[in-house]
């Protein structure tokens, strides 16, 4: 078997917060989250976890204790950079977001901005200032077919900032990953190259942009987690890609119905990707 076919599709996202409980709270009233679990789990010390979902979307909230919680308050963006949820009603999304107090962040302070070099139609969206520091994009692809939905409706994309698209390409395709769209976003006089990588209905938005590249490669988004068939199996097919591990052994959390197994790997930019089994 090869490692792509280990995956079976996108787990969760992970962010990490200092104040789980304002972070939960902002969550299920600003955005309609429901929560699935909430518990301390024995991992670094004493570390509280939060789990909410929305349609296909499922939300890890981390918050640890003792000295990793003070320094959460520094940590601001990292290689994962923002995550965008589906708006077929974008307009009307965004109305009642601000009217909920959510504030914009600075990258589109005006509110809704227009890509048009993205996607088959272009773009539109809007991004929100998360509780812990996280940036919530609202998206509406202009050559999606919304089928009367309303609402957020899940996952759009979730957007990774790189230095080589190729290099990127090439280790994201050992997970399963296609190229579906390319694209550009205009920048004074130059363009930032972008790319849509695709597994199993989850894409990233790859940004390529080596001169702007963040100071520390995690931030409040935390890693992504992809949901295996086989955890130990898992991690005998990505040691033989050699990909780079951070747990070289399994770990196991009582989270969920009957708890979880994973462990983590890095990007080629020092992001965090973890591989999950359910119990």
């Amino acid at each position: 078997m090869a490692l792509e076919q280990s995956i079976i599709g996108v787990h969760h996202l992970g962010v990490m917060t200092s104040d789980i409980k304002k972070s939960m709270l902002w969550y299920e009233e600003n955005l309609n989250f429901l929560k699935v679990q909430r518990r301390v789990v024995p991992m670094n010390g004493r570390t509280e976890i939060g789990i909410l979902k929305r349609g296909d979307f499922t939300l890890e909230l981390i918050q640890p204790s003792g000295r990793l919680r003070e320094e959460l308050k520094e940590r601001k963006g990292g290689c994962w950079d923002h995550y965008a949820l589906d708006a077929p009603e974008l307009e009307k999304l965004e109305k009642s977001a601000l009217s909920k107090g959510m504030v914009l962040h600075t990258s589109t302070s005006h509110g809704i901005m227009e890509y048009p070099f993205l996607g088959e139609k272009g773009v539109r969206g809007v991004n929100f200032c998360g509780p812990g520091g996280e940036v919530v994009e609202f998206c509406h692809d202009n050559g999606k077919d919304y089928s009367g939905r309303t609402g957020l409706t899940g996952w759009a994309h979730l957007a990774l900032k790189v230095r080589c698209l190729k290099r990127s390409e090439d280790f994201y395709g050992k997970l399963g990953f296609r190229t579906v769209g390319k694209g550009y976003v205009p920048i004074s006089d130059r363009k930032i190259q972008i790319h849509f990588l695709e597994n199993k209905g989850f894409v990233l938005e790859v940004i390529e942009t080596p001169e702007n590249m963040p100071k520390t490669a995690v931030g409040t988004i935390d890693h992504v987690a992809l949901a295996v068939q086989n955890i130990k199996e898992t991690m005998d097919l990505v040691r033989m890609e050699r990909l780079p591990f951070i747990n070289y052994v399994i770990q196991e959390l009582p989270l969920l119905e009957r708890g979880i197994r994973f462990f983590f790997i890095s990007g080629p930019d020092g992001e965090k990707i973890e591989f999950v089994e359910n119990n």
